[in-house]
């Protein structure tokens, strides 16, 4: 099955050379992936949290793409 990811967060720190991403997809049974990216010059990292929502609601967090 593949979700559709809204963009909800970007940034870059251009000291660091950071990039944080964050986007959010519906469950078709319900509720929401938010998963959230670190890129460095030196590693990527993922965080997925699954977020419940028992309102079914239409956006979780408003999408800025």
């Amino acid at each position: 099955m593949k979700l559709d990811y809204d963009l909800i967060e970007d940034g870059f720190d251009d000291t660091t050379n950071v990039r944080t991403m964050t986007e959010q997809a519906r469950i078709p049974g319900g509720g929401w992936l938010v998963r959230t990216t670190l890129y460095s010059p030196h590693h990527i990292t993922a965080a997925v949290t699954f977020v419940p929502d028992m309102e079914m609601k239409e956006t979780l967090f408003d999408p800025i793409a």
